[in-house]
């Protein structure tokens, strides 16, 4: 078995139109979207290609020194650059907007497939407070400010580039790809040929049973582990191909941990027990509140992390001591019911932190 840097060893000598585009090239693409392009030279609003792009990236210190690289994107920036598959194609029009104000984390771009072909690539969730706060954000508002900006790139790139779109995304990213393709405009749409979704949250039945998503959702195909907890969020009409992941639990959502063989994922039957019930427990909790009740939630976690004056949950889980000090004093007001919720996602949100820094230390090796 492998994961999709042995796929770049085993087939990156081949060229898409060699051997054609399938979804694991599309899980690359997507992992390539959280590539650090705003902290280095990167693509300008024109083309390069991604060998250039990797070399820029490789070569800045201080990416290394600032702990910009995240999980193993190091490596696979080495092995997109260095291959056939992926070194040749031109990638560019990245976009990124982050704003504390609105609470909006948003990134993405676009990598040509070939004269007639591009896929726009949406990032998910990086480890900023703001850009978890807008995820919590979904679970009560559609559409979020993120999603609105992804229809308005389809649609901005699509006056740029020829031929046909794909559209693609893990985690939140995944979310916007599809809502971007159902909320596009309509000639815009006409040309998209497929929408990948690798475990991002689904919409609420509003939003499904609009005639732009129900135009849409045929070209949709969405990828979860066998213990998703984000891709099952809310909703969704498209069946989800369930993929074997290596890793454990809440660990699973890491794309890097799932398994291949050749150019196709592993399947499985379908989800664990354990995220169905996960799945059931979070629906149900979500379903006693109001929207008005939940927004009143998700900013208590947002407050709370917020006046630890950390801006990601790296600084938060460096500086534990004061930021333990910071949450007790916040959540001090709250009734006992909110402060023990808001401690739980907090912790998790730290939890999952420390794995990220844990695979940034030197020496650190992932099972794959």
């Amino acid at each position: 078995m492998s994961c999709m840097l042995d796929y770049i060893a085993w087939r990156g000598d081949l060229p898409l139109e060699a051997d054609g585009f399938n979804p694991v090239d599309a899980a690359i693409l997507a992992r390539f979207s959280y590539m650090p392009f705003e902290y280095f030279a990167a693509a300008p609003q024109g083309f390069l290609p991604v060998a250039e792009l990797a070399a820029r990236a490789l070569s800045d210190g201080r990416l290394d020194l600032e702990g910009r690289w995240k999980l193993r994107d190091r490596e696979l920036m080495e092995a997109m650059g260095a291959s056939r598959r992926f070194g040749t194609l031109e990638a560019g029009l990245f976009t990124e907007r982050f704003d504390e104000q609105v609470q909006t984390q948003f990134s993405a771009i676009t990598v040509k497939l070939s004269p007639e072909m591009s896929y726009i690539a949406f990032r998910g969730t990086d480890n900023t407070i703001v850009g978890w706060k807008e995820d919590l954000n979904m679970s009560y508002l559609c559409p979020i400010p993120g999603q609105r900006l992804a229809a308005e790139t389809v649609n901005s790139v699509a006056g740029l580039v020829k031929g046909r779109l794909i559209l693609g995304g893990h985690s939140k990213g995944g979310n916007l790809a599809c809502y971007a393709g159902a909320f596009c405009e309509e000639p815009v749409q006409d040309r998209i040929q497929a929408v990948y979704n690798f475990d991002g949250p689904g919409f609420f039945d509003n939003i499904l049973e609009t005639p732009a998503y129900k135009r849409i959702y045929p070209r949709i195909h969405t990828f979860v582990p066998q213990f998703s907890v984000v891709g099952m969020l809310l909703g969704r009409d498209e069946e989800s191909l369930v993929v074997h992941s290596t890793e454990s639990g809440l660990h699973q959502h890491d794309i890097y941990s799932w398994e291949m063989l050749g150019n196709r994922f592993i399947q499985m039957g379908t989800v664990t027990g354990g995220s169905k019930f996960v799945d059931s427990a979070l629906k149900g909790w979500i379903a006693q509140m109001t929207p008005e009740q939940f927004e009143l939630f998700a900013d208590a976690i947002y407050k709370v992390m917020a006046d630890t004056n950390a801006r990601t949950l790296h600084q938060m889980r460096e500086n534990l001591p004061s930021t333990v000090v910071s949450i007790a004093r916040s959540v001090g007001d709250m009734d006992e019911d909110t402060r023990r919720a808001v401690m739980e996602c907090v912790k998790l949100l730290l939890i999952n932190a420390g794995r990220g820094a844990r695979e940034n230390m030197p020496g650190h090796r992932q099972t794959v």
